[in-house]
């Protein structure tokens, strides 16, 4: 049986939760960004507002210069979670099989249900509609036999409403005249700007590579490019599994490259971490680092963590060889963030090779606690967290 997967995107998703909430923004450039720091940066960005050329990741100030009329408003991501969960409520009417992506994005499978709801554009029509009447939102859909594809597909749809229908046969030929940037995986600063030096624009220009010419330049990555370039994505549409996780975030307040600094910064971010794992009695085993530019791109990298700890500056001594390999460019850092998964409770059974360092640190991280419980948070501190200032 041939695949039908459907790819849902609405549009600015933030910015039209706003909207719902508030329906006298319709139609006004809105855009939603923390205001705590003139450093912020544009987190979601209304067509109204991108027409004034405010998009994602522009400062603050400057999209407030270009946009004078332009209306700020805080993020609320508990009330974005809500609309998503209604909006896939919707879409579970359709299909077994829905995966909630970035907000706005959906994927669900439509196979086999040919006789329930009509074939895929009819299907989608109907859920296109059923999600305007029942949570407000509009849309647009890509349909595929992948869920690469009809991505790509609900992308270059316009406008609002539209359907996007790729037969199957014909991935390789809908991608061939679009832009490269399109691919999930060239999303990403370093492959952009590696086949912008080798001037290939249009995926059909990418797919015409030799594999093995990717391979040489791009590593591993270089067989994703070529897959893609070609259509081809063998993934599943996937339920979301809960899993809790412990973040930690900081925008600065002055952009910097100085790694002094921002490895100040991780360090209080560190701290701050290690402080609700050991409120929760748990252990981390993977660590994430995002690190965002004063030019909108942004890096991220994955840490494994042998031997699980909640002890600052044991976790710390992990954290800084991986952030020295995340901040990897030249160009100033303007965000941080470290988010700490795959959490569980310590093992019962003890470490055979427990090492001394670790229970001294242990103690001095619990009498610097005791401290701050009595005299306050900013009573007494670490070191590599003063030069954050």
């Amino acid at each position: 049986m041939l695949r039908s997967i459907l790819h849902l995107r609405i549009d600015a998703f933030p910015a039209a939760v706003e909207r719902i909430r508030n329906p006298s923004l319709r139609r006004r450039p809105v855009a939603v960004c923390p205001r705590h720091s003139p450093r912020s940066v544009i987190f979601s960005a209304s067509a109204e507002a991108r027409a004034e050329g405010v998009h994602d990741g522009l400062p603050v100030t400057e999209a407030l210069k270009r946009c004078p009329g332009l209306v700020i408003l805080p993020p609320d991501d508990p009330l974005y979670r809500r609309a998503a969960a209604a909006v896939a409520k919707v879409l579970g009417r359709y299909s077994p099989s829905v995966e909630p992506g970035a907000w706005g994005r959906f994927h669900a499978d439509l196979s086999g249900t040919d006789r329930l709801f009509g074939g895929g554009p009819d299907a989608a029509r109907r859920i296109l509609a059923d999600v305007g009447e029942t949570v407000r939102f509009e849309g647009t859909v890509g349909l595929a036999s992948n869920k690469l594809v009809s991505g790509v597909a609900s992308r270059v749809i316009r406008p609002a409403g539209g359907v996007c229908r790729v037969p199957a046969g014909n991935e390789a030929s809908f991608l061939a005249p679009l832009r490269v940037r399109l691919l999930p995986a060239v999303r990403r600063h370093a492959e952009a700007s590696l086949l912008s030096e080798f001037n290939i624009r249009v995926i059909q220009q990418l797919a015409c590579v030799p594999q093995a010419q990717l391979a040489a330049v791009f590593g591993r990555t270089g067989l994703v490019l070529h897959r893609q370039a070609l259509g081809i994505d063998e993934a599943p549409v996937r339920a979301p599994e809960s899993k809790p996780f412990v973040l930690e975030e900081e925008t600065l307040a002055e952009d910097t490259n100085d790694d002094a600094k921002l490895l100040s910064v991780l360090y209080g971010m560190t701290e701050a971490a290690c402080l609700k794992l050991r409120a929760r009695g748990i252990l981390p085993a993977t660590a994430w680092l995002h690190v965002r530019y004063s030019d909108g791109m942004d890096a991220t990298r994955r840490l494994s963590i042998e031997r699980p700890t909640a002890v600052d500056p044991a976790l710390f001594r992990l954290l800084e060889p991986l952030f020295l390999r995340t901040n990897s460019r030249r160009q100033a850092v303007r965000y941080l963030s470290l988010t700490l998964t795959d959490l569980a409770a310590p093992s019962a059974q003890l470490e055979l090779f427990d090492g001394p360092s670790d229970s001294r640190e242990e103690r001095l991280v619990a009498a610097v606690e005791a401290v701050r419980k009595r005299q306050g948070a900013a009573a007494l501190g670490f070191g590599r967290t003063f030069g954050k200032k």
